[in-house]
């Protein structure tokens, strides 16, 4: 009779092989946003129904089963008496078990169909959002609802349709515990919103002209600052930034250099991948093949992107290091303009039409948004060809401001096209997250300022791969925050830090 180790090592040994599926996934996903000719799309959506596919098969396959099932009840999750097991094994096993069972109530039919409709539909996307023609994509997005939809259905929930595809993103999250903590929070920064845009700041300087060689080697000299090393990592340019993880040793993100706009376009995004990165980075790599391995939440995730890009890059400490470099690099930019000057253009609160250049006050808002939709789509209260009205009227109704066009209004952003329904609200989460674990960081480096203004960052991340990084899945999004920071999520941290950065 085989021992416990012997079991659990043979199904590791299988996960890895379910790694490398995953991760082959991921490659094609970054080679189809980046090198991969537009003419390709088609034998590119092949390639991803035939992998995912796979994945599923494996996963869902009798003989997974059968191994896991001598460790744990598929069904009730009890572990069954088998002696040997630590608690890391046993967090493992727990997390493969989640992962089958989800796994277990999707088709293979719909995973295939689930898999070709995003590919192409983040090709149509692209186009649609180009030629500012939602009619082109509406086809293809009611397509999509359909299949999230039916994805709720199968995957199951209890209150509301949503819970379902939400759980994927952010494990025990609801919508019931959304909406009251957005309605508070949205309130809180309406107001606050209103009452910061009306100071005007000085701010044409960081926009323009710039080389992009330079903007590159100004990239590559922020993340190897924040902690990359040489050779484990790639940073390329896209239409729409990202950060892709193959290993942690292989972690491929991008940014946008054709752009008039310096900071929010390119600096700012490069710093928000890299919190990315750097999480992707911090796994424990002796437990890869095995879900520990893995990112806990998305909230989670952009909760290290969230903290470097706004809590920390745009913070005064950080830029007392950064500017000289830049100035340096843009002299004709910068060379005249103060540090002040260019503190206080980076922090300006203004509404502005797109998500992913706001300001951080604003910058839930526009997430609160997106998730009332999703919302709306999935219970059937919303039809995707009044998707367009609905977007500017809440625009209006929370910012002060309509789109033009659909492609800076509700064509703006991938995630529809690649059905991820249930993923944004984790932005939000993210600012959460980030302000309760930079309070923590603070407390136990009060010096925390001064060691940021002679740039010094690898304590920072240090600290977040100790307490985050490196667990993995081992814990709840919850049972990691108070073990970080010893409280449950409260947004009383976030209000807190926006209304000391920003006094009215």
């Amino acid at each position: 009779m085989q021992s416990a180790q012997t079991l659990y090592a043979s199904l590791w040994e299988k996960g890895k092989e379910l790694q490398v599926l995953k991760s082959i996934s991921t490659l094609i996903g970054w080679d189809q946003e980046t090198y991969m000719p537009k003419q390709g799309i088609g034998i590119r959506s092949m390639h991803k129904q035939y992998i995912e596919a796979l994945l599923h098969q494996e996963m869902t396959s009798t003989h997974f089963q059968e191994k896991l099932s001598h460790f744990i009840d598929l069904d009730s999750g009890k572990f069954l008496s088998v002696q040997g097991l630590d608690d890391i094994q046993k967090a493992a096993l727990r997390e493969w078990r989640r992962d089958v069972v989800k796994e277990k109530k999707l088709p293979e039919k719909f995973v295939k169909a689930f898999a070709k409709a995003t590919s192409e539909g983040t090709s149509v996307w692209a186009e649609a959002r180009a030629a500012n023609d939602f009619t082109s994509f509406q086809p293809h997005l009611e397509g999509l609802v359909k299949l999230c939809r039916e994805r709720a259905s199968y995957l199951g929930y209890k209150d509301h349709p949503y819970d379902a595809l939400l759980d994927e993103y952010e494990p025990g999250m609801t919508t019931k515990t959304l909406d009251k903590l957005f309605a508070g929070l949205k309130t809180f920064l309406i107001d606050l919103t209103h009452k910061l845009s009306k100071k005007s700041v000085q701010a044409d300087f960081l926009y323009g002209s710039f080389e992009e060689k330079a903007m590159l080697d100004f990239d590559y000299f922020l993340v190897e600052s924040m902690g990359f090393q040489k050779d484990t990592y790639r940073l390329d340019t896209s239409s729409h930034p990202m950060c892709l993880s193959l290993h942690p040793k292989d972690v491929r993100m991008t940014t946008v250099t054709k752009t008039r706009d310096l900071f929010s376009a390119n600096i700012s995004s490069v710093i928000h991948e890299a919190g990315h990165g750097l999480y992707e980075q911090g796994l424990n790599e002796e437990w890869f093949g095995t879900p520990l391995c893995e990112f806990l939440s998305m909230g989670i995730h952009e909760s290290q992107s969230k903290l470097w890009e706004c809590f920390l890059g745009q913070s005064l400490p950080f830029w007392t290091y950064f500017y000289p470099h830049l100035q340096k690099a843009f002299p004709k930019h910068f060379a005249n303009v103060s540090l002040t000057s260019f503190y206080q253009a980076i922090n300006q609160v203004s509404p502005s039409l797109i998500r992913i250049y706001a300001d951080e006050v604003t910058y839930s808002l526009h997430v609160i948004l997106r998730y009332e939709l999703e919302k709306a789509l999935l219970e059937g209260s919303l039809q995707v060809k009044d998707i367009p009205q609905a977007w500017n009227d809440k625009m209006q109704a929370y910012l002060h401001i309509s789109p033009k066009t659909d492609a800076e209004g509700c064509l703006q952003d991938i995630h529809w096209s690649a059905g991820l329904f249930g993923y944004f609200p984790t932005y939000a989460l993210g600012n959460l997250y980030a302000a309760q674990l930079l309070d923590a960081l603070q407390k136990r480096y009060p010096d925390w300022n001064a060691k940021v203004e002679q740039g010094q960052l690898l304590f920072i991340r240090d600290y977040l791969k100790e307490h985050v990084h490196q667990h993995g899945r081992l814990y709840t999004p919850d049972e990691l925050l108070r073990k970080a920071t010893g409280h449950s999520l409260n947004e009383k941290y976030f209000k807190d830090y926006l209304q000391k950065k920003y006094p009215v």
